[in-house]
C-alpha cells in the first residue's frame, strides 16, 4: 500500500522539529566515571590576620584647582600574620569582652568619684569638680573641727603653719617651713591676685595689725580656704569676708 507524498512530507516534518527539540543530555553521550579513589578533604586553619596601616616611601602627587602642585603622603596596608591558634572571631569576642569589663570598671570608678564629689562639697562648702584633687579635699575635711594650739601639730590640736605643713605632707608629700612667716618667704611662686589662685594654693594674712605674714591657710576654691582658726578651731573661711580681705596678702605656690 502506497503512502500519500502529503502525508510522508507531514511525518518527515515532525520528525526534524522532534529532533530540534530534544534535550542535549539526552543525545550527548555521558563522560564515563574515573574509578580513582576520592580526595579525602583536609581542613587548613590559616591563622588570623590583621591589617596594619604603613605610611609608604612614595607620596602621591596631585594638583590643586590653583595648578599647584602638592604632595601627599602614601599608606598602604599590609596583612600580619599572628601566631596563636585561635579564630578571628574568638579574638574580637574576647577584646570586645575585655573592653566591655574595662568600661564597665571605670564607669563604675567614676560614679564613686561623682558621689564622693558631692558629700565633700556638701561638707566644705565648695563646688568641686576636679577628681584629680580628691586627696586634698579628702584631707581637709578629715581635719574640720580639730581645735587650735600653738605650737600643735597632731590630730589632737594644730596650729595654722601645722595645720598646712601636715597638708601638703599627706597630700602633695612637700615639706614645708614651720612658721608661717618662713612659709611665704620661701614659697617658689608668689600669687598676687585672688582670682589666679588654684585649690592646693596657700593663702597668706597679716592679722592682729602685724606688719608681717603671721598666718596661713589651703586655698580649696571658690574663693574659700581651710585654715586653724584660734577661735573657731579648724574650719573653711571666705577670703570675702571682711576681716579676711582686710589682712589678706598674697598667695604662694610649690
Amino acid at each position: 500500500m502506497s503512502i500519500p507524498k502529503r502525508i510522508l512530507g507531514i511525518s518527515s516534518f515532525l520528525l526534524m522539529c522532534s529532533m530540534a527539540f530534544t534535550p542535549i543530555s539526552a543525545t550527548t553521550p555521558k563522560k564515563s566515571k574515573t574509578t580513582g579513589k576520592k580526595k579525602s578533604k583536609t581542613s587548613t586553619s590559616h591563622a588570623p590576620k590583621s591589617v596594619t596601616v604603613v605610611q609608604s616611601a612614595e607620596n602621591i602627587d596631585m594638583v590643586t584647582e590653583t595648578g599647584e602642585t602638592v604632595s601627599l603622603p602614601r599608606f598602604d596596608k599590609v596583612l600580619e600574620d599572628h601566631s596563636y591558634n585561635v579564630s578571628s572571631s574568638e579574638v574580637l569576642l574576647a577584646d570586645a569582652g575585655a573592653d566591655a569589663a574595662i568600661s564597665m570598671e571605670i564607669m563604675k570608678q567614676r560614679m564613686i568619684e561623682q558621689k564622693e564629689m558631692q558629700e565633700l562639697s556638701s561638707v566644705l562648702g565648695v563646688s568641686i569638680k576636679n577628681p584629680n584633687n580628691l586627696d586634698l579635699y579628702r584631707e581637709a575635711a578629715d581635719w574640720l573641727g580639730t581645735r587650735y594650739r600653738r605650737g600643735g601639730m597632731s590630730r589632737a590640736a594644730v596650729d595654722c603653719s601645722g595645720f598646712t605643713n601636715i597638708i601638703y605632707k599627706n597630700v602633695f608629700g612637700q615639706q614645708l617651713d614651720r612658721v608661717s612667716t618662713t612659709i611665704a618667704k620661701n614659697v617658689k611662686e608668689s600669687i598676687t591676685s585672688k582670682d589666679d589662685l588654684l585649690p592646693g594654693d596657700m593663702v597668706f594674712f597679716s592679722t592682729f595689725k602685724k606688719k608681717y605674714i603671721n598666718h596661713v591657710g589651703v586655698y580649696l576654691g571658690d574663693g574659700k580656704f581651710i585654715h586653724a582658726s584660734i577661735k573657731k578651731s579648724v574650719i573653711v573661711s571666705s577670703l570675702s569676708e571682711g576681716y579676711y580681705s582686710t589682712v589678706w596678702r598674697k598667695g604662694g605656690r610649690n
